[in-house]
């Protein structure tokens, strides 16, 4: 009933009335929290996983319309566009500060945040991402290589680098970044395919 009346297709108004339940749900989580008196002690982080699969032309999602680009009001968009979202942490004790985060941030970002945040201790080196709140040169990368920084973005598959507007690129920019993925993308496949981790804690003597 709260979306019917939008100008949007069946297919886009149910992905929104979605979302509405999980606001709801959020809310009356808060309430709860708040009851409890424990509001101001809990922190809530919302991080998106992936664009919305279920809205994109695909036979598996019995789809032959491009929903997502509907729901993105655009006719054409690639997949910098396509993957942009917003990431959440609130906390009841914060909720009266207004902090934005503007750089380029995703989800290997989260974990090194949320440790920082809560003081654990950890070794930056073996995260491939960083602390959003700290002074780390922001990189988000996809498996192909492409990747944005604070000064452009980068599409592997046309070799393409766009500057953002009035930043000057310094000599020698984009392969710098470029060497740096390569480089993060090969570390990522050795912790996922030799079990890294693991080898690395026995050889700490840990379990």
């Amino acid at each position: 009933d709260k979306v019917a009346h939008l100008d949007y297709s069946e297919t886009v108004k149910y992905y929104l009335a979605a979302q509405m339940e999980l606001e709801l749900a959020m809310q009356t989580l808060l309430t709860h929290l708040e009851e409890a008196g424990i509001l101001n002690d809990t922190v809530i982080a919302i991080s998106t996983d992936h664009y919305p699969y279920g809205l994109e032309p695909s036979r598996t999602w019995k789809n032959n319309e491009d929903y997502v680009g509907e729901l993105y009001g655009v006719e054409e968009y690639d997949f910098f566009r396509r993957d942009k979202s917003a990431l959440i942490i609130w906390s009841g004790c914060l909720e009266d500060m207004d902090i934005v985060v503007d750089k380029p941030v995703y989800s290997l970002d989260l974990l090194p945040t949320l440790s920082n945040l809560f003081g654990v201790d950890y070794d930056s080196r073996l995260l491939v991402g960083r602390d959003i709140l700290s002074d780390a040169e922001p990189i988000v990368l996809w498996p192909d290589h492409s990747w944005i920084t604070d000064m452009g973005k980068y599409n592997a598959k046309t070799g393409e680098f766009t500057p953002v507007e009035g930043v000057t690129v310094p000599a020698g920019y984009v392969d710098y970044i470029s060497s740096q993925v390569a480089n993060k993308i090969t570390y990522c496949r050795s912790v996922n395919n030799d079990n890294y981790f693991n080898a690395l804690a026995s050889a700490l003597g840990r379990r």
